[in-house]
C-alpha cells in the first residue's frame, strides 16, 4: 500500500513538470493570441473573444484547451481567461484575469494573476499556484517596437510563485509586407535565443516561422482574418515528442 502511494506522488510530480514544461513556449507573434505571455499584446484591438485548442503531441491526455475575453474599459483594458489541459485524472487548471494600460503614445504596461489548480483523482491536498505576469511594451518609432514581459515557469514548486522568467524581444518592421523579432528568454539559469520573421501576404493574411534554441526549435503560425473574425492555424516540433498543432477562432466587436 505504502509502494502505491509513493508511486502516485512520483508520478503526479512528473505529471506537473511534463504539464508544465510547455509553458516556456515562446510567443512568435507579438498579437492578441499570446496575451497570457504579456498583457499588453493585445492593448490596440477592438473588444475580442477567442478559443483556442492545442493537440499536444498527438497525445489526447495532454490537449489544451483556452477560452478568453479582452474588453476596454475607459483608460485600458481587462483581459480573462481559462484554460485546462489532462483530463480527469491528471489536470491543471489555470484562471487569469489581466489589465494592461497606454501610459504615453510609445510606452504600455500590463499586470496579470494567473491561479492554477492541479488535480489528480485519490489525492486529497492538491497543489495550487497565483502567480503574476508584468508586461511592457515601448513603441520606439514606427519601425522598431520592444516588448518584455516577467513571468513564472508554471512549475509549481519554482521560486514560490514569483516570477523566475524574462523575455525581451526587439521587433523591426522592415517594409509593409514583412517584419521580423528577435530576443531572448531567460528561465533561471537558461537562456533560450529565438527569431522570427512575419510576411503579411494581405491586410487579411499573415504567415510566421520562427527558430530558436530550445527542445522545441522550429515554429509556424497562419492568421487570417475575415469582418470581425480571426483564424489561427500555429504548429511547432520538438526534437522528442514530436509535433503539436493548436487552432483558434476568434470574434471581434
Amino acid at each position: 500500500m505504502f509502494y502505491i502511494h509513493v508511486m502516485k506522488g512520483f508520478f503526479f510530480l512528473v505529471g506537473l513538470i511534463y504539464m508544465n514544461m510547455t509553458l516556456s513556449q515562446k510567443p512568435i507573434h507579438f498579437s492578441f493570441w499570446n496575451t497570457r505571455h504579456n498583457p499588453t499584446f493585445s492593448i490596440n484591438e477592438p473588444n475580442f473573444t477567442y478559443i483556442l485548442y492545442e493537440n499536444k503531441f498527438f497525445l489526447k491526455e495532454w490537449n489544451n484547451k483556452l477560452v478568453g475575453t479582452d474588453i476596454k474599459t475607459k483608460k485600458g483594458r481587462i483581459s480573462m481567461h481559462f484554460a485546462q489541459r489532462g483530463n480527469y485524472n491528471f489536470s491543471s487548471n489555470k484562471t487569469s484575469i489581466g489589465y494592461a494600460q497606454k501610459m504615453s503614445p510609445k510606452l504600455n504596461l500590463g499586470l496579470s494573476l494567473e491561479y492554477t489548480f492541479f488535480h489528480q483523482a485519490e489525492i486529497k491536498n492538491n497543489p495550487a499556484l497565483l502567480t503574476p505576469t508584468f508586461g511592457i511594451t515601448y513603441k520606439h518609432s514606427e519601425l522598431n517596437t520592444f516588448y518584455s514581459s516577467l513571468y513564472h515557469s508554471g512549475i509549481i514548486f519554482h521560486n514560490n510563485g514569483l516570477p523566475n522568467c524574462l523575455l525581451i524581444f526587439w521587433n523591426h518592421k522592415i517594409n509593409e509586407s514583412s517584419s521580423f523579432a528577435t530576443g531572448c528568454i531567460t528561465e533561471n539559469e537558461m537562456v533560450i535565443g529565438s527569431f522570427g520573421f512575419n510576411y503579411f501576404y494581405s491586410d487579411c493574411i499573415k504567415f510566421t516561422i520562427g527558430i530558436n534554441s530550445s527542445e522545441t526549435p522550429i515554429e509556424f503560425a497562419f492568421t487570417c482574418s475575415l469582418k470581425s473574425f480571426e483564424f489561427l492555424l500555429q504548429n511547432n516540433y520538438h526534437q522528442k515528442l514530436g509535433i503539436s498543432n493548436q487552432i483558434g477562432l476568434a470574434y471581434k466587436w
